[in-house]
């Protein structure tokens, strides 16, 4: 048994769900991952049970939390946008950061390159609530920031 990749592949599929959907239509993309015949059974029998989905909501309000809490303005400013700049960071970002700061300063570092693409009509605000929020962080934190 190769329980890393048995964990690996079981991490990424409540990281994304449209990674679950995706095993659940092809079962062949578990190849990526060192598994025994009795790990993929069981992994497509957790991708495929109904549960799956409040693992992955679970999950996603997990990341979402430090980020909300952290850089509500910012949130708020973003409103509609804020799910799909959520999802592009999450799939540049998987890994998380259980730290609330490290975790906010990495979203508004990416924001922030957002912002110079010009993919936001509201950018100089935006700019702005977001020295706003880090700098309200540091103060919170009493810790330099990282961004």
């Amino acid at each position: 048994m190769s329980l890393d990749g048995f964990q690996r592949a079981l991490a990424d599929a409540v990281a994304s769900p449209s990674r679950c959907l995706e095993l659940r239509r092809d079962g062949s993309l578990l190849e990526t991952y060192d598994l025994d015949d009795r790990e993929r059974r069981r992994l497509l029998a957790v991708v495929g049970h109904e549960g799956m989905s409040h693992n992955c909501t679970l999950y996603r309000a997990n990341r979402l939390t430090p980020l909300a809490r952290s850089l509500p303005r910012t949130c708020a400013l973003l409103g509609a946008r804020l799910m799909p700049e959520l999802e592009a960071f999450w799939a540049r970002k998987p890994n998380t950061e259980v730290q609330f700061k490290l975790e906010a300063e990495r979203f508004a570092h990416y924001l922030s390159e957002r912002c110079n693409e010009g993919a936001f009509g509201v950018a100089d605000e935006l700019a702005a609530v977001l020295r706003v929020e880090l700098s309200d962080l540091d103060r919170q934190f009493g810790l330099n920031s990282h961004f």
